[in-house]
């Protein structure tokens, strides 16, 4: 099913010809005025493009960024090497994880917490109330100087692929939040959830503004919380757009050991196990648990369809689909209703009222143990002393055919590889002893 932006970005491509003028000149200049006329769509909905995954699928295909070069104009220009976007090379969840010990004097606020995080702005404030970002940044002493929109100044950027730089002059910037310290000014783009890849321009775009306004250093990061985590990464941009390359990365659990202790034996005993997998929701193809910890503990009404849950994680709808899906087969949503739309249940309910990280994993490994396919997994991953490598795709396809009779073999293969990322995941943060 097409999205609507894709909808919309096939019509101003098509009525404009806009192919052919990109691989003549490189790039095109567009107004949002033309966009919103011609593409039926607001601007500013059409341009939100922060992951490579978020992308339509005309960009996708053809290699295409687009760009605001000032207020109500953008560029869009050929990018062969993605170079606009950073991907990272290793998954955030595999960042050690180091324990912080907040202030004392934390105990004493009530209306900020692990349990009402669901916002950057949240997660940030939390982050600088437990003095994380002091001991990330080595600064004694932080001051939140900058946050929300701006226009930007003005600069030249040499675009990918581009010989001519274009001007940038007045765009619409938004930092998550900028502090101050004695030696340098820190620039924080803040992400709910774990992303693969960002479009750097909400990095560049505020350093590049700054530096010519201070004379202090302007140091990028980038910064997510999920699921209890906080990852930090500081950047370091070259003389040309698209030259970035990490300088530092931390993750960091609050208060407490980001591996919980799980003694195997009692959980197989005392958690019932479900004699098939459950019919009514696809099997699991969603591969970040943290993340479904997130869309949960985030949910409201304003994130009941694949649509909110796509837009406030920036990927696309089917995504949206499988990560709710994927809650939805651990107990925390259900769908409900002519629209289908997705409604927290009483689980869902609980593991949001969880203050600690350990709360909310525990919740998850007793899911998980309920579900034959999961917990003859986590038997095959104990089995080989963690050695997730050793474990056979064709060994897990074969337990998913044994559960759940619904699949082809080409189908189960796929499906055996969600269940290797969630085993992943388990050997990361779960430690089953006798």
């Amino acid at each position: 099913m097409t999205s609507k932006n894709d909808a919309a970005w096939n019509k101003v491509f098509q009525e404009l010809n806009l192919l052919d003028s990109i691989n003549t000149s490189g790039f095109v200049l567009i107004s949002a005025s033309t966009l919103k006329e011609v593409g039926g769509r607001e601007p500013r909905l059409m341009a939100k493009q922060d992951t490579l995954e978020s992308r339509p699928e005309i960009f996708r295909r053809n290699h295409l960024v687009i760009l605001p070069t000032k207020n109500g104009e953008y560029a869009i220009f050929k990018d062969s090497n993605n170079r606009s976007y950073f991907v990272f090379d290793l998954d955030l969840g595999t960042i050690p994880v180091e324990t912080h010990d907040s202030s004392s004097h934390f105990d004493a606020i009530e209306t900020l917490n692990l349990s009402t995080i669901t916002s950057e702005f949240q997660a940030i404030d939390y982050a600088n109330i437990v003095s994380i970002l002091k001991t990330y940044t080595n600064e004694p002493d932080l001051f939140l100087t900058i946050r929300g929109k701006q226009r930007s100044g003005s600069f030249t950027i040499a675009l990918p692929d581009q010989d001519t730089p274009i001007p940038i002059n007045g765009v619409q910037i938004e930092v998550d939040s900028g502090y101050e310290g004695s030696r340098a000014i820190y620039i924080i783009e803040a992400k709910l959830g774990k992303r693969q890849d960002f479009h750097i321009r909400q990095l560049y775009f505020p350093w590049k503004n700054w530096s010519s306004r201070s004379g202090k250093p302007v140091i990028p990061i980038f910064f997510t919380y999920s699921n209890g985590l906080f990852y930090l990464t500081t950047f370091r941009f070259g003389e040309n757009y698209g030259d970035i390359e990490i300088i530092e990365q931390k993750c960091y659990s609050v208060d407490e050991d980001p591996v919980l202790a799980i003694n195997y034996q009692n959980s197989s005993t005392t958690i019932p196990l479900d004699s098939d997998e459950p019919d009514l929701v696809p099997f699991p193809q969603a591969n970040d648990l943290d993340k479904i910890i997130d869309l949960v503990i985030s949910f409201n009404e304003e994130l009941n369809t694949k649509e909110a849950i796509a837009d406030y994680f920036e990927f696309d709808e089917r995504q949206g689909d499988y990560y709710a899906n994927a809650a939805i087969y651990l107990g925390f949503l259900d769908r409900r209703g002519l629209r289908g739309l997705f409604t927290l249940t009483a689980l869902g309910h609980e593991l949001q009222r969880c203050r600690t990280r350990r709360c909310r994993n525990s919740l998850l490994i007793t899911q998980l143990f309920k579900r034959p396919t999961f917990r003859y997994s986590i038997e095959l991953l104990i089995q080989s002393q963690y050695n997730i490598d050793s474990i056979a795709i064709e060994d897990i396809a074969n337990l998913i055919q044994r559960f759940d009779i619904r699949y082809n073999e080409v189908t189960r293969h796929r499906r055996a590889s969600t269940v290797k990322s969630w085993l992943k995941w388990i050997q990361m943060n779960i430690w089953f002893n006798d």
